[in-house]
């Protein structure tokens, strides 16, 4: 006989205890890696309509630079917004913008980015915001997982 048998029944307890430890052991990777994964997404996708945004004013900035002063009159935020919100397929809703799954949950939701300045009127730009991950049990929502990022980008001349 082994470990999670018995003729007397009694081991069917511990083989229990043991499926529902891998269980939770299993969701919590699970959990882990879907939710890295979707941070390191998020926050490549937004770099990316950032460095969209410092290419689309890179003449602007460009002329900037030939006259000897690095900057930019002012940051349209609501077109990186809007820029991000289309790029990523976010819906807006309550200051947030957010995705649904199949099943209509929120997979993910974000606050507005932040765009500005690195150093004033530089070609440094940065965009901060928080990613928030819905922690789920049951089908409830326990909490949100909150993950403040920043991303950076600069217009370099070669």
């Amino acid at each position: 006989m082994g470990i999670l048998s018995s003729r007397r029944g009694s081991s069917y307890v511990t083989a229990c205890v043991v499926v529902l430890a891998l269980a939770m052991i299993l969701s919590v990777v699970f959990f882990y890696a879907a939710t890295v994964s979707t941070i390191e997404t998020t926050k490549d996708n937004t770099k990316r309509v950032l460095d969209s945004y410092v290419m689309k004013n890179s003449i602007l900035i460009y002329n900037s630079i030939k006259q000897g002063s690095d900057f930019t009159e002012d940051i349209e935020k609501n077109f990186y917004i809007s820029s991000i919100s289309s790029e990523l397929s976010l819906d807006y809703g309550q200051n947030y913008l957010y995705t649904l799954g199949a099943d209509g949950e929120v997979v993910y939701r974000m606050t507005l980015p932040d765009v500005e300045y690195e150093a004033d009127n530089t070609l440094q730009l940065k965009a901060s915001y928080d990613l928030e991950v819905p922690v789920r049990f049951a089908g409830e929502t326990l909490f949100w997982f909150t993950v403040p990022l920043t991303v950076r980008s600069s217009l370099t001349l070669k």
